[in-house]
């Protein structure tokens, strides 16, 4: 099995489009480590929907924004692929893993892994890396590396709950130039599912129609918009 190539980021995340109350933490905690004047190893935890993705995803767009050499993959994507080629690609300063529990299980990659995480204790490397829980609950064949994955800085991000995706909504529709009033925000939390990545998918598919159609988002033209949306 061939190595996958690695991911480009998604350049819709952002640390400056990252809404959260510990925001500042969060950001100053990963824009330190590719910096190289925080922590060689960091964690990011959530659930679905957490924001975990947005994060890793942003960390990338700043490591590009800071001319840092890097590396991005899904953990999912190498599951499928051969460790023993890792090395000719895992060459960067900086690598960054989203889902890095996917590959749990897996004693080649778990060693792997840990390789990696013993290279960022001895400071040749920085790993940031997300996963969907603690550590200490991940079902990992190899004790040493669930271990080692708590070694540095974890970031735990709360979950979502319904009374914040309103107040992401609006956040994020703001940064597009959407002005989302109170009527609507209720609309689509009523009538759209409530997981915040599809709220976003909507929001985006709302932005792209009403600039074609020159008109605001109100909840007519939502109506008329999404009438045969299918999420």
């Amino acid at each position: 099995m061939q190595i996958a190539l690695p991911l480009t980021f998604d350049k819709q995340f952002s640390f400056d489009n990252f809404l959260s109350d510990q925001a500042e933490f969060f950001t100053n905690s990963l824009q330190s480590s590719i910096n190289q004047v925080g922590e060689a190893l960091v964690g990011v935890w959530g659930g679905h929907d957490s924001g975990k993705t947005h994060l890793i995803n942003a960390a990338a767009h700043y490591a590009r924004q800071q001319s840092c050499q890097f590396q991005f993959y899904d953990g999912f994507q190498l599951m499928a692929c051969d460790p023993a080629q890792f090395d000719d690609f895992a060459n960067s300063k900086i690598l960054l893993i989203d889902n890095l529990d996917a590959i749990c299980g897996q004693i080649q990659w778990e060693q792997k892994i840990y390789q990696l995480i013993n290279a960022c204790s001895q400071g040749e490397m920085t790993l940031l890396f997300t996963l969907s829980v603690n550590p200490q609950f991940l079902d990992c064949k190899l004790p040493d590396f669930q271990s080692r994955l708590s070694w540095g800085l974890l970031l735990q991000l709360p979950i979502v709950v319904d009374s914040n995706i309103g107040q992401v909504l609006k956040f994020r529709a703001e940064l597009l130039g959407i002005e989302l009033s109170k009527e609507v925000i209720a609309y689509l939390l009523t009538h759209y599912s409530r997981h915040l990545s599809l709220q976003m998918e909507i929001l985006r598919l709302l932005d792209k129609m009403s600039l074609s159609a020159k008109k605001r988002v109100t909840v007519p033209f939502i109506k008329q918009t999404l009438n045969n949306y299918k999420p």
